[in-house]
């Protein structure tokens, strides 16, 4: 890919369109052959003088072409279209036989390898085992929902992001078989599996007052995202029904991520009153907090106990294992193709809503409130699970 040089703005092509152009013709040339890795996202954006988004566009049309495939730690490779040709041509034969093509619906490919979602894939991909299809990866950032239906190629989509009620509406006005994936349109039919956000905050404040604390903090996701909403009624709910007095100051909505935890709690920390625990709804999130307390000579577990959501840290190098919430989300996985799975073959759904109940897995990260600490066989008998690090 030599000599190129930046697009002029008069150009008639796009530049995503001219990504594809020359990696198709160096594929045809022979530079690139069965097997090889071409170019990643980063490296296209720099020869190409663009975005790194614009190329991601470029190598997901192309793998939506067939003539590249994406493995998770070693990027975009050629694939073998004398192979697919033959198999195309078997398959010609035999029509009835042809696999259903399943669409997974991102927000952006620079997500995919997070715990969250790898998790979700990977629960997928296994349950492929049982339920054969032909799995597509898109990424809606450059669409418009509209214009992703009407040039898009499948036949059913696993939604793995939070789109907004009117594309939700608009799947389903197009008769097109979909999941939703930690999303819910509330009184309409439609198809979802959902991590249970209520029951996790009433779980996660129970745990915290049966070690003695009543100074709860709860750190949701951002202030869009249905779940905190969830979660903020799950909080008024459970301290009302434990007695204990709800601080509005105590719960604050933060963006997901490390630093989205550590700007928040930041800002609590900042009051005169302070949490003596705290629960995430995100395990990033968590270790932000616990930073930001760290930074005030904080000390966890002793000063301030925390739970995470999600339980992706267990492989980090955190100085204090995080008790956290198992989201079970290979599970979710698994569940999301088995309902599109029944929706192609038109069988009966008789829940169409599932809704997963988290497991709280208690690590080193929680302890009893200050004077009122006993031993692990206290806990052990709380009813909640205690597993080693």
């Amino acid at each position: 890919m030599q000599g190129i040089k930046k697009e002029s703005s008069q150009m008639s092509t796009s530049v995503y369109q001219r990504i594809k152009d020359v990696i198709r013709e160096e594929i045809k040339q022979g530079k690139y052959r069965p097997g090889d890795i071409i170019p990643s996202a980063s490296q296209l954006a720099v020869m190409f003088a663009t975005s790194r988004n614009t190329a991601v566009k470029a190598i997901s049309d192309l793998v939506h072409e067939g003539i590249i495939y994406c493995v998770q730690g070693r990027g975009s490779i050629v694939s073998d279209l004398r192979n697919k040709a033959k198999a195309t041509k078997h398959s010609s034969i035999n029509k009835t036989s042809a696999l259903p093509g399943i669409g997974i619906l991102l927000a952006d490919f620079d997500d995919i390898n997070h715990p969250y979602l790898a998790r979700i894939l990977k629960g997928i991909s296994q349950k492929v085992k049982t339920i054969p299809c032909n799995l597509k990866t898109f990424c809606i950032s450059n669409y418009s929902i509209a214009n992703f239906i009407q040039t898009e190629n499948f036949d059913a989509l696993i939604v793995l992001t939070e789109l907004p009620q009117s594309s939700v509406f608009l799947l389903r006005q197009h008769k097109i078989p979909f999941v939703l994936v930690n999303n819910d349109v509330y009184g309409e039919d439609i198809s979802c599996v959902t991590v249970d956000v209520f029951s996790a905050v009433c779980d996660a404040i129970k745990y915290f007052h049966s070690l003695g604390h009543n100074k709860i903090s709860i750190l949701s996701g951002p202030y869009y995202a249905r779940s905190t909403a969830i979660s903020h009624a799950a909080y008024m709910h459970v301290m009302k029904d434990l007695g204990l007095e709800a601080d509005e100051g105590f719960f604050r909505a933060c963006e997901w991520g490390e630093d989205g935890g550590y700007d928040t709690f930041s800002k609590i920390l900042e009051k005169k009153e302070k949490p003596t625990a705290v629960f995430a709804l995100e395990d990033y999130i968590a270790l932000g907090a616990m930073r930001a307390a760290e930074e005030r000579s904080i000390k966890i577990p002793d000063d301030l106990s925390i739970i995470g959501t999600g339980d992706m840290l267990s492989n980090s190098n955190a100085k204090i294992s995080l008790t956290s919430f198992d989201n079970k989300l290979e599970q979710l996985g698994g569940l999301c193709l088995e309902l599109i799975h029944k929706q192609l073959r038109g069988e009966p759904i008789k829940n169409s809503k599932i809704n997963l109940k988290s497991e709280l897995i208690i690590r080193e990260s929680c302890i009893r409130a200050h004077d009122e600490r006993q031993e692990d066989s206290q806990v052990k008998r709380s009813g909640f699970l205690l597993k080693p690090t």
